[in-house]
C-alpha cells in the first residue's frame, strides 16, 4: 500500500513524523493520515495534495504513486449498472371479426371507384385558340455614333470625382499586466487570471515564475512569508509571516487578506 511505503521509507531514514513535520511546516498528525490512508482527516483536497506530494518528495518517493492512492480512494469510480434485460414482447395477432370487417371495407371502397370511372361524363375537347398576327413595332431610330461619344465625354466633365474618407487612428488602450513571483520557501499558491485561468502549483525554495494578464490576478498564497512579489515591476515585497494563509487581488488592491485560522 502506498502509506506503508512511505512509512518503510521514513522508518529506514531514521526520523520522526515531528522532526519530518518541523521540516516541512506540515502538520504531524496529517503527515501520520498520509501514512494511515487516512485521507479524511486531511483537510480540503487542494492542501491535502500539496501535503502528499511535499512528504513524498522529502523521502524521495514518486508522489504520483501515492497521489492516485489519495484519488482512489476519496473518489472511487462508480460501477456500471447493467440494465435488466427486457421481457419478449408477445405479439398478439388481432380477433377473426377484425379482419372480415376490414376485408368488407376494402371491397367496399374498390367498387365504389369502379363505378364512378365508368359512369364520368366525358370531357368536351376545346379547340385551341387561332394565333393572332404578331404586330410589327417599328424600329427607333438609332442615334449616330459621333453624338454618343460627345454626349459621354460632357458627361465625364461634369462629374466631379469623390474624395474617400480619411479613416481616423485607432487608439489603442489597455495595458498589460505582468506578476514576478520569487520563492524564498516551500509554498503552495493558487493563482487566477483574469478570472478565468487557474494555475495550482507548489513552489520551492528558489523557483521564480512570471504571469502576464490583461485584467489582473487573484491569489491564494498557503505559505505568505515564503515568497517575494514585483506586480508592473513594482516591488510589493513579501505578502505576509510565515505559514499565514493570504488572499490577495492585483491590481485591485495589494493589501493580503489573511484567512481565518482553523481550529483543530
Amino acid at each position: 500500500m502506498a502509506g506503508e511505503i512511505l512509512k518503510q521509507k521514513r522508518e529506514e531514514s531514521g526520523k520522526a513524523l515531528k522532526e519530518i513535520a518541523h521540516t516541512l511546516k506540515i502538520r504531524a498528525d496529517y503527515l501520520k493520515a498520509i501514512e494511515d490512508e487516512e485521507f479524511e482527516k486531511l483537510p480540503v483536497a487542494v492542501y491535502a495534495k500539496g501535503y502528499i506530494r511535499d512528504y513524498a518528495k522529502f523521502l524521495k518517493i514518486d508522489p504520483e504513486v501515492i497521489l492516485k492512492a489519495y484519488i482512489l480512494k476519496t473518489s472511487p469510480p462508480v460501477p456500471e449498472k447493467t440494465p435488466p434485460v427486457a421481457d419478449a414482447v408477445k405479439t398478439k395477432r388481432p380477433p377473426t371479426k377484425y379482419l372480415v370487417i376490414t376485408a368488407i371495407f376494402l371491397a367496399m371502397t374498390v367498387v365504389y371507384i369502379l363505378s364512378s370511372l365508368n359512369s364520368a361524363p366525358e370531357k368536351p375537347t376545346v379547340a385551341p385558340p387561332e394565333k393572332s398576327a404578331s404586330t410589327v413595332q417599328p424600329l427607333e431610330t438609332v442615334q449616330p455614333v459621333q453624338e454618343k461619344e460627345k454626349e459621354a465625354e460632357v458627361a465625364l466633365k461634369d462629374k466631379k470625382p469623390e474624395t474617400a474618407p480619411k479613416k481616423e487612428p485607432v487608439t489603442m488602450t489597455g495595458k498589460e499586466h505582468t506578476l514576478d513571483i520569487s520563492a524564498t520557501d516551500t509554498t503552495w499558491l493558487l493563482v487566477k487570471i483574469d478570472d478565468t485561468e487557474v494555475k495550482d502549483m507548489l513552489l520551492n525554495q528558489g523557483e521564480s515564475l512570471r504571469f502576464s494578464a490583461k485584467q489582473g490576478f487573484s491569489l491564494k498564497i498557503g505559505n505568505a512569508g515564503g515568497i517575494k512579489l514585483i506586480f508592473d515591476g513594482k516591488d510589493i515585497g513579501i505578502p505576509g509571516e510565515k505559514g499565514m494563509v493570504v488572499n490577495l487581488d492585483l491590481p485591485a488592491d495589494t493589501t493580503p487578506k489573511p484567512n481565518p485560522p482553523k481550529t483543530d
